[in-house]
């Protein structure tokens, strides 16, 4: 091989180093983790009904009831709409199940180290070698949210399904967005499918 040549092939083992490197610091965005419970047992195909209930941590505490009127005002709209189109109906009375949630929020901050390269490689006397490599520390903050939402069947009032969600929200001008999608993942199965016995 000559030296033009090998001189290509150590610029295109250069440009595939510095890929990788990129590959290995580039974090992907956090996902909305969704986990469901159910009770086997239940029938979920009788629900036609369902009425709302400020959950037991809200009646205990109605500050923090205040501290997220907002989100709570957001999850029971993208609630209701996810529902409906379900071909169920909120109601005020003499409902099938009711239905409750509590919504949680804390600050998260994490520090990463990454490690840095100037573009392209360098040549010295000797051949080829790749360009030093340094790190760079930064910081991210963001809101850790966790809505957990529970259906208690109103004939005797045991907890029939439960539903949990965790989202980071890091612009507070798409947290619409993070509770629509929130929702739309918890019941987008719903009802649950039951294994015939």
């Amino acid at each position: 091989m000559d030296r033009a040549c090998f001189t290509v092939a150590l610029q295109r083992i250069g440009v595939f180093l510095l890929c990788g490197m990129c590959m290995v610091t580039t974090r992907p965005a956090m996902a909305q983790k969704v986990n469901i419970d159910f009770d086997r047992n239940f029938d979920f195909l009788k629900i036609h009904r369902y009425q709302w209930r400020t959950h037991p941590i809200f009646e205990k505490h109605p500050e923090l009831r205040d501290e997220y009127s907002t989100a709570i005002q957001l999850i029971m709209n993208a609630t209701n709409e996810q529902l409906m189109k379900k071909g169920y109906q909120p109601v005020s009375s003499a409902p099938d199940v009711f239905l409750t949630f509590f919504v949680t929020a804390r600050d998260v901050t994490n520090t990463y180290t990454d490690m840095m390269s100037p573009a392209g490689i360098w040549y010295g006397w000797y051949g080829w070698y790749v360009p030093p490599m340094w790190t760079v520390t930064r910081t991210e903050k963001y809101l850790e949210g966790t809505l957990v939402m529970d259906l208690v069947s109103a004939k005797d009032t045991q907890m029939i399904w439960r539903a949990s969600a965790t989202d980071s929200v890091k612009d507070f001008r798409n947290r619409d967005k993070n509770v629509d999608a929130a929702v739309k993942k918890i019941f987008k199965k719903f009802p649950p499918k039951q294994k015939k016995t």
